[in-house]
Formats: C-alpha cells, structure tokens, sequence
C-alpha cells in the first residue's frame, strides 16, 4: 500500500517472507526496517545483539495510489503488474 507522503519501500526478505517499511528517507527507513526484521522474527531466527541486516531499497515516488506487492521475485506496481527497479542495497547493523 502506498501512502501519499512516502516515496521509499526498505524490504529485507526472511526465508519465505519479508519485513517492509515505507518513508522519506532511506538510511532512517533502513534502519527502521532493521529494527522491525528483528522483532517479527526473533521467534524464528537467533539473531547477534548487532545484526548486519541487506535492506533492499526501492523508490516508490510515482506510484501514485495503485500501491504495491511483493514477492521472491522483486517488487511490482499492483495495478499494471510492472517491476519497481531496484534502487539500491543498504547494509545496516542492529
């Protein structure tokens, strides 16, 4: 989903799943998308008291109100079914 205010996706993909998180600026997205990863899968993963986490960084600025999904596979815009291009790798510690 897409809120009108936001313009970057931070994802981290777990195993067969992922932790996701909107926002404006990608290190503090990142970095809160670290701090999520942790707690929805501390009850199935063990992770360091400093975690190195891959956030996946995709720009969502043009997409309007047709949101997004994703999977395995990348992101895509949810009406036209066309791939968001990934942006780039943010590596943060948690």
């Amino acid at each position: 989903m897409k809120n009108q205010e936001t313009n970057i996706l931070a994802i981290i993909y777990m195993g067969g799943g992922s932790t996701w998180l909107e926002g404006t600026d990608e290190t503090d997205t990142a970095i809160e998308c670290a701090k999520m990863c942790k707690m929805d899968w501390k009850h199935l993963f063990k992770f360091k008291k400093k975690q190195r986490f891959a956030v996946n960084i995709f720009d969502i600025s043009k997409l309007d109100t047709e949101g997004w999904y994703a999977d395995a596979h990348g992101v895509w815009v949810s009406k036209t079914k066309e791939q968001i291009p990934h942006k780039k790798t943010i590596w943060v510690i948690v």
